[in-house]
Order: structure tokens, then sequence, then C-alpha cells
């Protein structure tokens, strides 16, 4: 069974060792360093360098420890600014590492942009080549934990008493743990991440119900949630709302909300991953979300990765009522699978290449078909009709 990667928050102390990549900084607190470990940590810097544009260098803590109690492998705790010189938008919380970009500046000196806990008993292949199937690709792994010091992070909250809030996460909730830079958590405003969050019925989770209210924290446990960027997150997604974790009933801090839906296959910030897997280049749909909350990204990834433009996938009929045959001009070899998802974003069918499927047993409506290869995830609407 997988341990979970989630963003907490944790504080050790041991002796430091820092490493430095050109676009992040990397102090690392612990009494062993696994070979191969300082040489992963800079290929995900440099793969995650490749996409967004980092022109005031990334700060990043790791604590090292080595606990078999941890039902965890990774924690990461983000720091973050509100109402800064050239802030896209007012009383939203950014992360440092995006803030600091934004207002060409250094806005927390002496502070890391991120704090991130890895547990070394977790079984992790260190290497750039597949790991095997007992254990976890560092490299997707970090990749994911730095993912949350980028933007994928919410202060939304629900209390063990039902009462739900944005940034007001008590220092409570994290005891005994600190962090290594002042807690941001009760700053009373939402995280710019939190702004583009919907529910089904397309209303905003936050101000969906007054801060700090039952209302609000039934709203953020029950029902799916979704990130509906409309300048760029959802152009990545076949126009359509991202799918977040949650929405159980049961809220779970550091889990609901900043991860992808575990649905969301090939992408770093999704738990579809585990094991024997690797995921060491952010999807499409990631690009655009970090796009949305104000990251500038590599012209050339966005044109050449990002945006697949070619006209890779023929589908006809569309609109189909019962079958409908689908073709690529992608080789075989590079097309890893190829599923219709419904408007929740569930998969509801395999689709082999050069095949007929037939949709006749599902009801009338939108659907997706999504092609996922190692380099890229492309995505074209199909509709189901009379």
């Amino acid at each position: 069974m997988k341990k979970q990667l989630v963003a907490l928050f944790i504080i050790i102390t041991f002796g430091i060792e820092a490493q430095t990549n050109t676009s992040f900084t990397f102090n690392i607190n612990g009494s062993t360093v696994p070979a191969g470990l300082v040489s992963s940590l800079n290929e995900a810097a440099q793969r995650w360098s490749n996409y967004i544009l980092i022109t005031e260098p990334i700060k990043v803590n790791i604590f090292l420890v080595n606990n078999s109690q941890y039902p965890f492998s990774g924690l990461t705790l983000g720091n973050g600014r509100k109402n800064f010189t050239n802030a896209p938008l007012n009383n939203y919380i950014y992360p440092t590492s995006l803030a600091n970009q934004l207002a060409a500046s250094e806005l927390n000196v002496g502070e890391y942009d991120m704090d991130i806990y890895v547990n070394l008993y977790t079984p992790f292949y260190y290497g750039t080549g597949t790991p095997p199937n007992n254990k976890m690709d560092f490299i997707t792994f970090i990749m994911h934990e730095i993912g949350h010091g980028l933007g994928f992070y919410s202060d939304g909250y629900v209390n063990p008493n039902n009462i739900g809030s944005f940034g007001n996460i008590p220092t409570s909730a994290l005891s005994p743990l600190t962090t290594s830079f002042p807690w941001r958590g009760q700053d009373s405003v939402p995280t710019i991440y939190d702004k583009y969050i919907i529910k089904e019925s397309q209303s905003n989770l936050v101000g969906i119900a007054a801060n700090n209210t039952s209302t609000l924290g039934d709203s953020i446990k029950f029902t799916s949630n979704y990130f509906d960027g409309p300048a760029f997150a959802n152009s990545s997604n076949g126009g359509q709302a991202i799918k977040l974790s949650g929405g159980t009933g049961v809220f779970s801090l550091g889990v609901d909300l900043l991860h992808l839906h575990n649905s969301v296959c090939n992408s770093i910030m999704s738990y579809c991953w585990g094991l024997g897997d690797t995921v060491r280049k952010p999807a499409n749909i990631e690009i655009g979300i970090l796009k949305e909350i104000g990251w500038n990204i590599n012209p050339a990834i966005t044109i050449n990765e990002i945006a697949v433009n070619e006209n890779i996938i023929n589908i006809y009929p569309n609109p189909s009522h019962d079958l409908f045959f689908f073709d690529s001009s992608l080789a075989s070899e590079k097309i890893k699978s190829i599923e219709l998802k419904n408007i929740l974003g569930e998969k509801v069918a395999v689709i082999n290449n050069n095949s007929f499927t037939d949709i006749s047993h599902l009801a009338n409506g939108i659907y997706f078909i999504c092609i996922y290869t190692p380099d890229f995830q492309k995505v074209e609407k199909l509709i189901k009709g009379n």
C-alpha cells in the first residue's frame, strides 16, 4: 500500500548541508544524506525550471528523518505573502516562491519559501532510470512536494467542530509541529489557488458561505471540488474545470483541495502514481493552473510541449448516439492509454486506437477523450446525443 504525499507541516533539527541549483537553493537538514538524493533534488529543480520562469531563486528547506511511525512519505509547508508590490490581486495569500517573482525582489529575506519533510523510511529510488516496482521515484516525489510550494496550496480548513474557514488554521492544528518561518495560516484570507475552487454547482467555494461557520465546513467537506481557471487552466482540460481531491464528507488537512483528484493520471499533483511509477513532467493542466495563479511559463515549453495543436486525433461521428470511431496519427508505442471520461472526470471507458467504441449505454451529455503519452496529454470533447 503506497504512502500518501501530503502538504502538511513539520520542523526537525539536524545538521545542515547546503546545495544549490541555478533557480533553486536547497538547505538539507539531516544526519545522513542518502547517495543520489542531492542529484535527484537538483534534477527535480531543473525540471520545474524548464517550465516556469524563475528570476528570484526559490529557497527550499529540506528535513530528512527516518521514522516508520509516520504515515506519510513527504510533507510540505509553503511560506506566503499578501498585498505586496505588484500583487495581481489583494487580500489573497501568494506563495513566496511566486510572490518574489511578481514583486521582482525577495520579499521574505531570511526565510525559506517552503519547508519539505522527507521520510527516508520510504523505499525511495534516487536514480534517473525506471524505478523497480517496490520503490518510489524520488524525482517524481520531490517534484510533487515542490509543486505544493509553487502554488498547489490551500488554506481551507475544517476544524473538529465542523467550523470551516479560509485563512484560519490555528497553530494547534499543527501541534507539536512548527515552521521555520512565521505561520501564515491565520492571515484571514484564502490563497490565490483557493480563489479558483468551485463546487459542482459552479459556485465559488470562497464566499459560498460565511467564514468560520459550519455551513462553510459542510461546503468544503461534501461533494466534489474543482479548479475553475477560465483564462488558462480550463483550456488545458477540454474547456472544463479540473477535479480536485476531497469532497468525501471527511476533511483531511494537507490532503483535500490542494491535490488533483486521484482519477487525474499522468500528473505530478495527483495520487494516481505510486511505487514503480515515474511522472517527471508536469501535465498540461498543472501548467495551466500555475499560469492561472500568476506564474510566467517558458514560452518554448508552452508551444512545444503544453499546447499540442497537431491534429493527432480523429473522432467520428461526433456527436454520436451509439458507436464512434477513434484513431490517432501517433505511433502505437507512443500511446500509454486512451480513456473516455465524464464531466466529473470519472473514467467510463477505455478506448482502443483505430477501433469503434460503444457508448449506447451512457447517458447523453458531454464526455472527454483523453489520450496519454509519456510527453503530454491531449483532450478532445465527445458529445453523446440521441
